[in-house]
């Protein structure tokens, strides 16, 4: 797909706070009851753990990899979170999603790194206990990416564990999660992007790039 200007200066502007916040802490999340180690959700993650490659997908990327709006409110204790894609989204994985480690749409916080992903990844396997075959969320922290020297956008500090519950209607998915698992308030989430997961060895806290594939301001 190619790049809107919109997304690319997203993507800019993302990095560029993210390296001012690096150093930061990552976001603190509440432990979900018997939930599996950090440490297992994030080699979980890792396409080398699994056989894929983190070359380009052979699969060219359909419609829905792309954003026409997106938005982020705060609802009674709860942030809820919306993308409208430029295609039908699928419930269940399609070749493009079974070809990348994982696809998903990510809402963050500019300044922190601080986001929360709804994500699907059948070829990697389960690492959460909702819903882990099919789209789940999760409390993340980014930090600056590989580029230009590298090829990945962002990188994956930490991954967390969270409820929310997802829904998908023609190319609208929604997410909606209480405060207390997010991590991160509605109103300091200043974009969205849909994206994938590839292996990245410049990404020394955990190996994992992450790839803007589309992205829209909130």
């Amino acid at each position: 797909m190619k790049r809107s200007p919109l997304m690319v200066a997203t993507s800019l502007a993302l990095a560029a706070g993210l390296v001012s916040a690096a150093c930061s802490e990552p976001a603190g999340q509440r432990a979900e009851p018997s939930a599996p180690d950090p440490r297992t959700l994030l080699l979980s993650h890792s396409p080398a753990q699994h056989g894929v490659s983190a070359a380009v997908s052979i699969v060219a990327a359909p419609d829905y990899t792309g954003l026409d709006d997106a938005a982020a409110d705060e609802r009674g204790g709860s942030v809820s979170l919306m993308v409208n894609a430029s295609g039908s989204i699928p419930r269940f994985p399609d070749d493009y999603v079974s070809s990348v480690a994982v696809f998903g749409y990510a809402w963050a916080d500019l300044g922190t790194g601080r986001g929360i992903v709804a994500v699907i990844h059948p070829v990697i396997g389960r690492d959460s206990r909702q819903n882990p075959d099919g789209w789940h969320t999760h409390p993340v922290q980014l930090t600056a990416g590989t580029k230009p020297s590298g090829t990945s956008d962002f990188c994956i500090v930490s991954i967390g564990t969270s409820q929310g519950g997802i829904a998908i209607q023609g190319d609208i998915l929604r997410v909606n999660m209480a405060d207390h698992w997010a991590g991160v308030a509605a109103e300091a989430l200043d974009v969205a992007a849909a994206f994938k997961v590839q292996g990245d060895t410049g990404c020394t806290a955990t190996g994992l790039g992450v790839v803007v594939l589309d992205a829209a301001t909130l």
